[in-house]
């Protein structure tokens, strides 16, 4: 949600890391074998915020913002991502726990924050069905502690894809998650079960891992609230090779540019 957007960049605006060596070059490597190492935003700035990617072999172990914020990821005997930890200060905040069936298909996974999350009087559990056209159904249920009400039901969407990217998450309330794509080659998209991860970058502490074949460029909000939405593009350089080198990054709400980030991809 655009929440956690926000959250996420006012938090990660303070955060500040090293910079990696500058001849990280994938033009001369196999395209399978292209993973993003860093992504730095706001480069050169008082600003700037570094996320860095690591891997065993091309399985994403962890996302690293710098001073103990990071996802660190958990996977089971059949490589099936099976948790999604959030830590702020080296404090475990959140947790996502996610289940298959016995055709390693997701089936369900559960939101579990704990105190310092600010959100500790809840838990939300997903519910994913795979229809025939394609699309994906996912039913939210939550359950508030304090209620001793169990596990109610909370919100329907419905998932739609195009070439393998996320392109419209319809909620049954209205709101409207819109995503368009460039033709070029997501940074993203090398990483193992990267459909899962840009699942689970809808998610409160989610990392943003947002594209499974191409890149975002760009991303709208619509709550049927007369033009009160968010619309956000993304411009990006690219190499030889069709990974973006650079970006821009626009946020608007409604007509009102509220954010414009710089972007530098690195790759390993």
């Amino acid at each position: 949600m655009k929440l956690k957007l926000i959250l996420l960049s006012v938090l990660l605006i303070s955060v500040l890391s090293c910079s990696s060596d500058s001849n990280d070059n994938p033009d001369s490597q196999v395209l399978d074998d292209v993973l993003v190492k860093q992504i730095v935003y706001a480069k050169g700035t008082s600003d700037e915020y570094i996320n860095t990617f690591n891997y065993d072999s091309n399985k994403l172990t962890s996302v690293d913002y710098g001073d103990g914020y990071k996802n660190v990821y958990t996977y089971d005997g059949n490589n099936n991502l099976i948790k999604d930890d959030y830590y702020e200060e080296n404090i475990l905040t959140a947790s996502i726990v996610l289940e298959y069936n016995s055709q390693n298909v997701l089936t369900k996974s559960t939101e579990i924050f704990y105190p310092n999350s600010g959100l500790d009087d809840r838990q939300y559990e997903n519910i994913f069905t795979y229809n025939p056209e394609g699309t994906i159904t996912k039913v939210v249920y939550i359950d508030y502690f304090d209620s001793n009400a169990g596990f109610e039901l909370a919100w329907t969407e419905t998932i739609s894809y195009s070439s393998n990217n996320i392109i419209e998450i319809a909620h049954d309330d209205g709101f409207t998650e819109t995503y368009t794509y460039d033709n070029e080659n997501n940074a993203f998209q090398n990483i193992h079960t990267v459909e899962i991860l840009n699942l689970l970058s809808e998610n409160e502490f989610g990392s943003l891992i947002f594209g499974n074949t191409n890149n975002v460029i760009s991303f709208t909000e619509d709550d049927n609230s007369a033009g009160d939405n968010y619309n956000d593009t993304y411009e990006y350089t690219y190499n030889n090779q069709g990974f973006p080198i650079t970006g821009t990054y626009t946020s608007k709400y409604g007509n009102q540019v509220v954010d414009i980030e710089t972007l530098e991809f690195i790759y390993q």
